[in-house]
């Protein structure tokens, strides 16, 4: 199953308008009331562009993001937005023009070398996308470290660089440790690896966090049969067609699919 990386759009957009006076003292009050005037503006720019995306009216969606870069002609947020229009509608070169001349004009901004390291992971620039990860990750004062890890951890995964993948896998969950679908990742990591037993610990570690899963009783049916264990196999079998009869997993148990 194809793991789903994450953009930092959302918390970019919520950081972009969080001035919220409204009564200015000083010499350069008008000046300031225009600030907040302008970036309150680009906010619900960007804030009806996303609305729109999202039910599909890609010229709206567009013309939004368009107007907050007149607006804000330096906000990141705006070009992240544009960025992201231009992923949703297809057009790879425009998208990834954005994203360099954002890196270009803010290589220290961490959810843009984020974003642009998702970008290019889905895209299958493997190498480049680590970068990217790595130097977000390496930016002072960064809080969202657990997600580019995961991101990274995903893109090594896909790469087939199992041993990068444990290791962004491991330092997500050490800055979050209730990112708990990472166990089920080095789970199957361990079983590519030949390492079951190392994969029944992450598994170990994954039921004290929360409750079985399809995904996580068809990982331990797979530790269990490499080890030869096969009642064992059957009973976690069992449960997976009693509390998943509906899942991809269980049909190809029934199937022996395994």
């Amino acid at each position: 199953m194809r793991r789903t990386i994450l953009l930092s759009l959302t918390a970019a957009l919520m950081l972009s308008g969080c001035v919220t006076e409204t009564t200015i003292i000083g010499k350069n009050s008008v000046k300031q009331e225009n600030a907040i005037d302008v970036a309150a503006a680009t906010k619900s720019r960007i804030e009806l562009g996303m609305g729109y995306l999202n039910q599909g009216q890609m010229s709206s969606a567009k013309y939004n993001f368009e107007k907050a870069i007149d607006l804000s002609p330096d906000s990141v947020d705006a070009y992240l937005a544009m960025a992201y229009y231009y992923q949703r509608v297809g057009d790879k070169a425009s998208a990834k023009n954005t994203y360099k001349k954002l890196v270009s004009s803010h290589s220290n901004n961490p959810d843009v070398l984020n974003n642009y390291g998702t970008f290019l992971c889905r895209n299958y620039e493997y190498p480049e996308a680590d970068e990217m990860f790595m130097k977000a990750v390496a930016q002072p004062k960064y809080l969202r470290m657990d997600d580019t890890y995961e991101n990274a951890g995903i893109c090594a995964n896909a790469a087939k660089n199992y041993v990068k993948a444990k290791e962004y896998y491991q330092l997500a969950l050490g800055y979050n440790p209730n990112k708990v679908r990472l166990y089920l990742d080095l789970a199957n990591i361990a079983l590519k690896n030949s390492a079951p037993s190392e994969a029944e610990n992450w598994l170990s570690q994954f039921r004290k966090k929360t409750d079985d899963t399809a995904e996580s009783l068809w990982l331990s049916i797979k530790a269990a049969q490499t080890q030869g264990r096969l009642a064992e196999m059957h009973v976690y079998g069992q449960s997976l067609v009693q509390r998943f009869p509906s899942s991809a997993q269980a049909k190809r148990y029934q199937n022996n699919d395994y």
